[in-house]
This record gives C-alpha cells, structure tokens and sequence, in this order.
C-alpha cells in the first residue's frame, strides 16, 4: 500500500561527498541527456544507516540501448532482467530501467492456487519510478535520492521502517514471496545483517511458504546461501534460517543436526560465532583458484564442521573411518544433491576443497613434524585458519598452544623464503606484514619474467610434383633398369 510519503520528496541527510564520484557521474550525464535517474536501492538505505555501501545502483526511464549509446564504458547483461553495467576501471557502476510488476498473462501461472504460481519468468516491462519503487522487494529497498534536489524521494514508506529497524515487504509478502522465493531467503539475510526484525505479516507468510523455496533457481539459492556468511553474521542469518523454517528446505542435513544437538543451544552456532569473530582477519589460499573461492570454501566447512565431527564419531565406535570418505559424503548430501540441476551444479573444485579441509581435522598437530613441507603445500593456511576456528569453537585448550607453536614458525618461514617462488604455490602470509594486497602476493609470487621468442618463419619454397624431381627422375631409371 502506497504510503502518504508518496509523491513526495523529503529532505536527506546524505552528504554528496559520500556518494562514489563515479555514480554522481553517472548520475549528472543522464540528467543532462534529458533523462530522469536515481540513486536507489541499497546504496541509499546504507548511507542513510551510516554504513559504507557495497555498490551504487542507479535507475532511470532511459532503456538499456539509450544507456549504452550514451557511455561507451557500458554494456548490457541479462534476459530476465536486461540492465547495463557501466564499467570504470574493476568497478561497475549497475544502471536499470524503471520497471513495472508483470501483467497475469505475464507470469508463469495466474491460478494463485498451485504452487509456484505467480513466479516471475521476464521482467522486463518498463514504467515509471512509482511503479519501480513498488515492485521492489522490501520498504528499505524502495528509497530513491535524487542527485538534482539532493532529496529522498519515498514511494512505500521505507523511511517510517527505516526508523524503526522493521523489515517489511511491499504489498502482500504472500503474493511477492510466491513472486520470488528468493525474496524469503534475502528477508533472512537483511535482517541479520541490518539487526533490524522482519515484520509480523512478512514473517508468517515466510512460515507459511516455506516449502517453495526450492522451486527457485537453484543457482541462486546456492548463492544467496553463501552471502548469509558475509558482514560476520553468519550466526544470526543461521539462526534466523533455523526459525523461520527455511533451513528444513535448503539445508535439510543441517537441521536434523540442530534439532538433535541441542536448538537453540547446539554447538553449530558457537562454531559460526568463532567464523564470525574471526572475519576481518581471515586469511586464505587463494593459488590455484579466485580468493572468494577458497574464502567460501571454508566458511561452508566451519558449518560443516560439527556435522563432520559427529559422523567422525559414530564411525570410530563402529571400527569403521575413512575420514575423506566422511567428508565427501557430507559434502554431497548438504550441498550437492540438493542444489544439483541438469544443467547446474556445485562447482566440483569447490566441493573438493571444502572436503579437504574437514578431513585436514583428521592430521594431527605435533611439534616434531618437519613443517616447512607443509607450508609449501597449497591450501595449507586455509586449512590452518580451518583448525584455529574448530579449537575455539570446540573449546579444545590443548590444541591451541601447538597451533600457536605452528602460527609462530610459519610466520619465521614467510620471512625467511620471502623471495622464494614455490613450484606448487604457498599459502598466503599474514595481511599485517605487507602494506597492501600487491606486495603481500609479490612477496611469495614474483611477477613472471617472460622471455622474448623469436618467431620461427619456415621458408617455403614453391610446391613441385615429386614425380619432376631429380630424385623421383634417377629412381623411375633405376627401376627401368631392374625390370630391364
């Protein structure tokens, strides 16, 4: 429902200064052009929060073809939902068309009484800001500022629930949530992340819909899984997936483990505090793969970790352990299986590390090992960080001094083979040392010198019949002879 802030603009209190210069940019060049154009979205909400934003989304009535004509620098991506990226540098600027929800003989199914109905397959349908601003997914989401009047501009009350730290959907959360799925899996992870509480109409259509949550894309599922780790919330987004009964659906395996262990008081939650406690400082691998690959590959051990410790378990009273099996089983039953499509799946590397990891809780930590073989191999320090975070977490005093003993005689090692270019790689040293990321991987990976080949041009000469050649004529004589 269309708040009384509508229509209206609303004096804000955001400093120019604290938008990226490139989106003011942006911003002031559509605005010339003769188009209408916005900060929206999660940008406006964080800065209006006091929190640095994590990008600058931007909307206007200029279509993806009329945007692109206007910047070089851009380029459009999607099919369900066509917008251009304006690129500057390694950061992209995302920049929308004013939308409009779908018509019913837009969307899949209009019967509201089959499951999966009302799911949106295009969205694509152009229309104005107010219609933008109501198709969006939640009132905090829905403020627009514009960089003309310096104001806020407030279609759906996101200001009044902004205030009072209430989460709250646009229009009817069971419609939008049937829209969407995805929509209950964010309502989840904002407010974790916002501290804010999800208002009582949204969160019992969350209880509610529940059960649909898997008919959503998988990939993005397995994604939105992934950010609930992120800003050190992992715990609170966990738990919040455990209340709402979203968990039961996505991550089946875990919560049978969470209802068995204890609820409310289950181990899981200590060990992603310790995750959580542990993130401004997390350092890992990152040699044969992006950072975030192994970054995320080892936050979905830390959640697997109780798990694999019990299986462990269970397996050593039967006389029976193979910790690798273990681990690969695990892996497959929370994140494989369910989240595998035809056309999709986990990416193999990243199941592969995340078994790895757990199985690395099998090695036992003893002073009298020759370390250095171990600090060259890849993945090392991944799996390290692993072992601290399992000690704590398990309250497992008599492992930390030896892993102290191994952190301490790591760092000796990074100092001392500083300008060594290990054949395999080597696990990232810590942060601290170096004064950026740049010197921290030259310090181990030297740039490569590659030398200059000179290009080997064959003289060809021109084709002749080998039945002309001298050779060919003295053989053909040579047989006259014989048969003579």
């Amino acid at each position: 429902m269309m708040s009384f802030l509508s229509r209206k603009k609303i004096e804000h209190t955001i400093p120019v200064k604290s938008i990226d210069p490139d989106a003011v940019s942006v911003l002031h060049r559509l605005n010339k052009a003769g188009f209408t154009a916005y900060l929206v979205g999660g940008g406006v909400r964080d800065l209006l929060l006091g929190r640095t934003p994590k990008d600058f989304d931007i909307a206007t009535d200029a279509n993806p073809n009329q945007i692109r004509r206007l910047f070089r620098n851009a380029f459009i991506i999607g099919r369900r939902f066509r917008l251009a990226l304006i690129r500057f540098g390694d950061k992209q600027i995302e920049t929308s068309t004013f939308r409009r929800s779908p018509e019913p003989d837009e969307i899949e199914s209009a019967d509201a009484g089959t499951p999966g109905a009302l799911y949106q397959s295009a969205d694509n349908a152009f229309g104005t800001p107010e219609e933008d601003a109501l198709r969006r997914d939640f009132t905090v989401n829905a403020l627009f500022y514009d960089i003309a009047s310096t104001k806020i501009i407030d279609y759906a009350g996101g200001l009044r629930d902004l205030a009072k730290k209430t989460l709250r959907s646009i229009g009817d959360p069971n419609i939008r949530f049937r829209e969407d799925p995805v929509r209950m899996l964010r309502a989840v992870r904002l407010s974790a992340r916002l501290d804010f509480t999800i208002h009582a109409d949204s969160a019992k259509a969350i209880a509610r819909h529940s059960g649909e949550i898997m008919q959503a894309s998988k990939p993005r599922l397995f994604e939105e899984i992934g950010r609930l780790f992120t800003y050190s919330k992992a715990e609170e987004a966990f738990k919040r997936l455990w209340e709402t009964g979203l968990m039961a659906d996505l991550l089946p395996t875990v919560a049978d483990y969470v209802a068995h262990s204890g609820k409310a008081k289950s181990p899981l939650w200590k060990y992603l505090a310790t995750l959580d406690a542990a993130g401004p400082q997390l350092v890992v691998d990152d040699r044969r793969a992006p950072h975030y690959v192994y970054e995320t590959s080892l936050r979905f051990a830390v959640l697997l970790a109780p798990l694999y410790l019990e299986r462990c378990k269970i397996a050593t009273a039967e006389g029976k352990i193979d910790a690798m099996a273990i681990a690969e089983a695990l892996v497959g039953d929370v994140l494989v299986t369910p989240f595998s499509t035809p056309s999709w799946r986990v990416p193999r590397l990243m199941c592969q590390d995340i078994a790895n990891i757990l199985d690395s809780l099998s090695f036992h930590l003893s002073p009298n090992v020759r370390r250095n073989r171990y600090f060259r191999q890849p993945c090392f320090y991944t799996a390290f960080t692993f072992w601290r975070i399992c000690a704590v977490a398990g309250e497992n005093k008599s492992a930390l001094p030896v892993i102290d003993s191994w952190s301490a005689a790591y760092e000796d090692f990074i100092v001392g083979h500083a300008g060594e270019r290990p054949r395999k790689g080597a696990p990232a040293a810590d942060p601290a040392e170096f004064e950026s990321e740049d010197e921290q991987r030259d310090s181990l990976f030297p740039p490569k010198k590659h030398k200059r080949r000179r290009s080997r041009h064959r003289r060809h000469s021109p084709r002749t019949d080998a039945a002309d050649t001298p050779a060919a004529e003295s053989a053909a004589d040579k047989a006259q002879i014989k048969t003579t």
